[in-house]
């Protein structure tokens, strides 16, 4: 019962959230993606005419794939193949290609506060839960701010693998833990100039943000900030 308890309760936040998401859906027009290798695996990114608004490792075939993007944004299928575009993305990443970009970041007012101070944490550096609830001033919001990490859409470029225990254990990560200690042992180790890092870069800014906001409901405010998903994170 206790099960059945909790799925029932994630299953209503998601509808919540998802109801909080519509207007974004319904003004995201249309959407350009693409697909590169990358050391850690192939990628999948896509765009707006404002820029990245996606960025997820493959876990599926690639039909299956651009079918879950559609899911994403809502109403508009991805409609143009550009994979010059995304190996562009791939090469700033994980080449150090001095490239400008610009990403395009659609959610909660809450949540984009949260995703631009998970894109502080320098390169080859991390944080835990509850330093970003502190960075953004609101100490006890640990659990909102784990909330606002895991429905990060553009991997990498807001760099939620950077975020880990107080303990300094490996947290959950949507692509495995496995593949989240890969990466941090390969930041470690790198030492050439990323977008993912662009905060720290004052000569050359490779990271631009374009951000829409969307009223969180004052019903899955009141969800995110009272600990109702406890045992979740």
């Amino acid at each position: 019962m206790e099960e059945l308890s909790m799925f029932i309760k994630v299953f209503m936040f998601a509808k919540r959230l998802l109801s909080d998401f519509s207007y974004l859906c319904m003004t995201m027009g249309t959407i350009i993606y693409g697909f590169s290798d990358s050391p850690f695996g192939e990628i999948i990114v896509a765009g707006t005419e404002k820029g990245i608004c996606d960025l997820q490792f493959l876990v599926h075939n690639k039909m299956q794939t651009i079918h879950e993007l559609g899911q994403r944004w809502g109403v508009y299928t991805p409609t143009t193949l550009d994979n010059a575009m995304a190996e562009t993305v791939a090469g700033v990443i994980f080449k150090g290609a001095r490239k400008r970009l610009t990403i395009d970041l659609r959610g909660t007012e809450f949540q984009i506060e949260v995703w631009k101070e998970v894109q502080k944490i320098p390169f080859g550096h991390t944080a835990s839960y509850r330093d970003i609830a502190n960075r953004i001033g609101k100490p006890k919001a640990v659990r909102a701010v784990a909330t606002a990490i895991a429905t990060n859409p553009i991997a990498m470029l807001i760099p939620c693998h950077r975020i880990i225990h107080s303990d300094n254990s490996i947290s959950e990560y949507h692509w495995g833990k496995e593949l989240k200690k890969k990466l941090l042992e390969w930041e470690a180790s790198t030492t050439f100039q990323t977008a993912a890092n662009a905060a720290d870069c004052q000569e050359i800014p490779l990271l631009n943000i374009n951000s829409s906001t969307v009223p969180l409901s004052e019903e899955l405010s009141k969800t995110m900030f009272k600990g109702d998903l406890d045992g979740l994170f």
